[in-house]
This record gives C-alpha cells, structure tokens and sequence, in this order.
C-alpha cells in the first residue's frame, strides 16, 4: 500500500459548515424568474448552444445554463465500468454545478475547449477518476443536507481507493494525468474536511508521481493539473505554514500588470515607509486581475484563462516567498493571500481551515492601532474585510467585529454603498465579494448582538 492513499475524516461537518455549504449549493435554486425562463425554453424548444452560457440573476449572482449537449452525452461514451443512471446524474451535477460553484472565476473565463475542460473522454477510461468524482458529488450532497457520508459516499470513496491502487500498482498507470487527478481531487477532499494532514500526505504522492513522469514539461494537459497542483499546494501552505512543494525560479517583476501607469499603487500612498517594490508588484497584478474580472462581469465578454492562470501560479508563490519586517507591510501581505483564496477556490468553510494563515492575520491586525488613524483607516478597512470574508467565515470572532466597527466610524461610513466604494479602491472583485461585503457590514454595523462576521 502507498503511504499517500489514505481515506480523509467521515466525520459529520459541524452546523455552521453545513448551513454555508447549502446555501452555497443552493445559489440559482427555487428562484422565480429562472424557472419561469427555463420553461418558456422548454415551450419554444429552442436550441441550447453546445457551450456554456451564463446568465446573471438581478446583476448580482450567477446562475449556470446547462448546455443540454452535455448531459445527452455522458451517456454516449465508452466507460470502463458500468455506468448506472444515478451515476450519470451525479456526474453530470459535478460537471456542471459543482465545478462551477467551487471555482468562481469559471463564470467570468473563457475556455476555448469546452470538452478538454470536462475531460470526459479522459474519465470515461479511468474508474478510478469516475468513483472519484462520484464521491466528490455525493459528499457535497450529503454536507450540504447537514450529513455525514452516507453508504454511497463511502462506497465510492472505497472504490475509488480501490482503483487507484490499481493505476499505482501498474508503472504506466500511475504516472498518467487522469491518475494524478484523482489524487490531487483526494488531496482537495482533505483541505474541504479540514483533514490537513491527510491532504498534505495525497499531495507529497503527487508530488513524487510528477518527479517520476519527468516534471512539468512532460504533461501534455500541464496547463489543468499544474493548476489544481499549486492550489492545493497554496491551501496546505496557508493552512499548516509549510512550504511549497512545487517551487520554481521567482520573477519578481509584474506579470500581467503592463505599462508605466499599472505598475504604480497611488491607492498605497498611506503606507509608510514605501513597501518592497517585490510587494507592489504583486499588489499590481491582483489589481489588474481585478480589474479584467469585473469588467468581464459587467459586460459580458469573458477573459482569457491565461490571465487567471498567471496570477494563480506566480501571486501566491511570490507572497509566500517574501518577509516583510514592518508590520503594516506585513498585514498587506497576508491579506493578499487572504484576497486570493476564495478566487482559487470557492468552497464555503474553506478559509476556516486556514489556520495558520488566520493566526497570522489576528496577531498582524491586533498588532496596529484601533481606532486607526484616518489616514491608515481606509487600507485597514479593505484588511479587515477581506480577513472576514476569506478567513473567519461563519465564527464568532468578537474582536474583529469591535475593529470593523471602530474603522467604519473613524471614516464616518453610514450605508454600504459609501463602504463598498472605499472598498473598491483597493482590491475587490465584485462577484466574489459583493453580496458577501454587504452582509459583513450590515451584521458589523447595525446587528449589534451579531456573532459573526460573513454567513
């Protein structure tokens, strides 16, 4: 048996996990006006394009249109294994529904090979990449109703296990891609769980699987796998402190941020001493992603993934690479880790398992001076906000709560949309940060018996 397969925790998530994860599953459910659409669809018999389309429900949330394409043609492939309807079901959920509520940015990026982005060709051949995505869907299933694993959640996970011993035992099978999927999927099961360590041990069994395949160069689908790699490689090192497994040469020059204009942070002028120019060029490349995302969010036309996967790639290595001495230039830095967690993904509950990365902020945060000064007030602001929303998510975090409403009022804020606009001239990306920001400020500010900061 290989040290790295092992099974996560089948522990029953606790009652706050279970209420966010609903209603995460739950987005673009039981509304009028989709139903009423889908319908008159169904009246008019109009064809579905055979890609993705998105629609925005009052401007604010995004709702998946189905391309019925895809959900005819699962059945059509040649599986390795017997396929039952139920089956189907939950892989045509997992492929359409749950991908896309857990990766934010999928909404708003344009993937030119919509069947590469499925891999169904590549699931239909391996079983042990069905059950595991079977176990994936079924156990977002069982969360989101408030369960623990269920027979079929366990009995996909065992397969899946079985499978993969399988693959590991063969010595072609287990450095291909499909197979390396399987465990970094395992590995994100973990994090999900809050079963650090049996993430990081999933990850150290990629980790070698990559080194034995001849490294990254020698993956023809590179692009996806390296990806989901480094993610999960960010979510360990933020949640335990470790290092990065996947390390290459830095650049620590911007990225996708061009021109004498995007390299400058006038919006950073508070902070004194000047930043490390290595900091400033990450804050500049955030904000030009940002930027693309909201604009891409406002009208319609979707960005290229490229943009994604070079901020995914190189912002958070560069954060974790760097150490600042002075505190404030400290709390700018782990708060663009903060920034970044839920755009990689967006899971309810995950920044929770982000421990060391919440130590972290609550020592930098309670390090500086409350009430702020006016001029720091507006960049402890954004800190404090994004700390809550990628962090503390649904905890009673009574401190702060108390500096939230401390820094409101030394700027003199009364309704969110003045606050959303200090907010907004740092780094923000409003699908992801938008309706969530408004409940922070409307249990920070008016809710005084309020226990928590996000829901």
């Amino acid at each position: 048996m290989n040290p790295f397969i092992i099974t996560t925790s089948l522990d029953k998530p606790d009652r706050q996990t279970r209420k966010l994860i609903r209603s995460h599953v739950m987005r673009g459910k039981n509304t009028r006006k989709i139903r009423r659409a889908r319908e008159a669809e169904s009246r008019s018999g109009a064809v579905v394009p055979p890609c993705e389309s998105w629609s925005s429900a009052g401007g604010k949330e995004w709702v998946l249109t189905t391309p019925r394409k895809v959900a005819s043609e699962l059945s059509l492939f040649n599986y390795m294994i017997e396929m039952k309807p139920y089956m189907l079901n939950l892989l045509f959920q997992a492929l359409t529904v749950i991908k896309p509520t857990m990766h934010a940015f999928d909404t708003v990026t344009d993937h030119s090979h919509p069947g590469r982005m499925l891999c169904v060709a590549d699931i239909s051949q391996s079983p042990a990449m069905v059950h595991s995505i079977m176990f994936a869907a079924q156990a977002f299933h069982d969360m989101s109703l408030g369960a623990s694993y269920g027979p079929l959640t366990r009995f996909h996970l065992a397969k899946t296990l079985q499978y993969l011993q399988q693959s590991l035992g063969d010595r072609v099978e287990a450095t291909k891609s499909s197979t390396m999927t399987v465990v970094g999927l395992l590995s994100l099961a973990g994090i999900i769980a809050g079963d650090l360590e049996s993430a990081a041990k999933h990850m150290d069994g990629l980790q070698k699987m990559i080194e034995l395949r001849g490294g990254w160069d020698s993956l023809m689908d590179r692009e996806a796998i390296e990806h989901k790699a480094k993610t999960i490689d960010l979510y360990l090192a933020a949640g335990t402190g470790s290092k990065l497994r996947f390390v290459e040469d830095i650049s620590w020059g911007p990225h996708i941020a061009h021109g004498r204009w995007a390299t400058l942070a006038p919006e950073l002028k508070m902070v004194h001493p000047r930043p490390d120019p290595r900091l400033l060029n990450v804050w500049v490349d955030i904000r030009e992603f940002s930027t693309l995302v909201n604009k891409a969010t406002t009208t319609g036309v979707k960005l290229a993934a490229t943009s994604f996967l070079q901020i995914s790639r190189s912002a958070p290595h560069r954060l974790l690479s760097l150490q600042c001495v002075h505190p404030f230039h400290e709390l700018l830095r782990l708060s663009m880790l903060a920034f970044l967690t839920p755009l990689l993904i967006n899971t309810p509950g995950i920044g929770r398992t982000m421990t060391y990365l919440a130590g972290k902020l609550k020592a930098s945060l309670l390090e500086q001076r409350f009430p702020p000064l006016v001029e720091q007030a507006s960049l402890l602001l954004w800190s404090l906000f994004i700390t809550c929303l990628s962090i503390f998510e649904e905890q009673d975090q009574k401190w702060l709560r108390v500096l939230v409403i401390q820094t409101v009022h030394t700027l003199g804020l009364r309704t969110w949309a003045d606050t959303r606009a200090v907010l907004k001239s740092f780094l923000w990306v409003d699908l992801v940060h938008d309706q969530a920001g408004e409940r922070v400020f409307e249990k920070c500010v008016f809710n005084t018996p309020a226990v928590s900061c996000t829901d």
